[in-house]
């Protein structure tokens, strides 16, 4: 392997790589390489989530920390090219914000940036880099950026997901991946031919990943609907928050709820499942006090109890259990109580 120490490249000779996951939302109407310049606008348009308050936040912030440290803590990664410039393969955002911070004069060093040169890596390379760093890393893409990143390894680079696994180092879920890659299809499969030639809603994407949850295509479709339907639901905000798509099962199984979702929206859906009369004490009981009672209940499930589970396992109970499950388990990993390839 190549020598990996770091150099320090002018920021003039780097090349902002247009195949960037991370810009590839806004990129998708433009043939060919697009100009630097837009480039650099899509990646603060397109910058991650910095909590609830958007991508310029973020963007902002990192400039802001860029600014105050007066330089990187960690180096780009970049590979040259023939004609002695070299291409950015991760650090995009930063290789920006040192250009404007040139531009401003701000106090520091800006001409020149701290890298890691390339020069003998191969795609499969480039890929583990990217993956790393933004599929399961510190930095990560925004989910559709991610999706379309793996459906494009899937479907056009014919990678396997065991494949894309080992390039993300063994710290992401292959049913993740796997519902990523599906949500992305349908997504472009049902919502963008209904949006035409409007802007896309890149937000919506995380309906059509709960769309991939347990018998959530088949209760629509049992309900007499299609997906072409549960995507003009989601364009029109009658599934809010978005998180709710796992509840159609119960919604569309329930007459008066399924009517009333039709009507308004999945909130008024949802209000005709709710039994007050239990709800007021369960609203009341802490975290840990539910957690304590179901995993009693559950120990003390005898064999008819989970044999008609089984058998039924399309029922209101299973399901409730199915969301229950859903929810706990991205919480646990929210808090950090399972891994990512849990």
């Amino acid at each position: 392997m190549a020598d990996l120490k770091i150099q320090y490249i002018p920021i003039s000779n780097i090349i902002l790589d247009p195949r960037n996951p991370r810009v590839a939302p806004a990129l998708e109407s433009i043939e060919g390489d697009p100009p630097q310049n837009f480039i650099e606008l899509a990646l603060g348009q397109f910058a991650p989530d910095d909590d609830e308050r958007g991508a310029s936040t973020s963007f902002s912030s990192l400039k802001a920390s860029i600014r105050a440290y007066k330089g990187l803590i960690n180096p780009i990664v970049v590979t040259p090219r023939a004609d002695g410039s070299y291409v950015v393969i991760e650090g995009n955002t930063r290789v920006s914000i040192y250009r404007q911070l040139a531009e401003e004069n701000a106090l520091g060093s800006w001409e020149t940036i701290p890298a890691i040169v390339r020069p003998d890596i191969e795609e499969d390379g480039e890929h583990a880099i990217r993956l790393q760093a933004h599929l399961v890393g510190p930095r990560q893409w925004r989910p559709y950026a991610k999706a379309k990143y793996l459906h494009g390894l899937y479907t056009e680079q014919k990678l396997s997901i065991n494949e894309i696994l080992d390039y993300c180092g063994g710290s992401a879920r292959k049913r993740e991946i796997e519902e990523y890659i599906e949500a992305y299809k349908d997504m472009q499969h049902h919502y963008m031919p209904l949006i035409g030639q409007n802007q896309p809603d890149y937000s919506r994407f995380s309906a059509f990943v709960e769309l991939q949850k347990p018998r959530v295509k088949e209760s629509i479709v049992k309900a007499g609907f299609t997906m072409e339907d549960f995507a003009k639901w989601v364009n029109d905000s009658k599934i809010s928050p978005l998180n709710t798509v796992r509840q159609l099962p119960r919604i569309l199984g329930n007459p008066e709820a399924k009517k009333k979702f039709i009507a308004h929206d999945a909130r008024e859906g949802m209000k005709v499942l709710e039994q007050p009369s239990a709800n007021a004490a369960i609203k009341e009981a802490t975290i840990d006090q539910l957690a304590n009672a179901l995993a009693s209940k559950i120990r003390s499930l005898n064999y008819p109890d989970v044999k008609a589970l089984r058998e039924d396992n399309g029922s209101p109970r299973a399901q409730a259990l199915s969301d229950c499950y859903e929810e706990l388990h991205d919480l646990c990993k929210d808090i950090g109580l399972i891994t990512n390839n849990e």
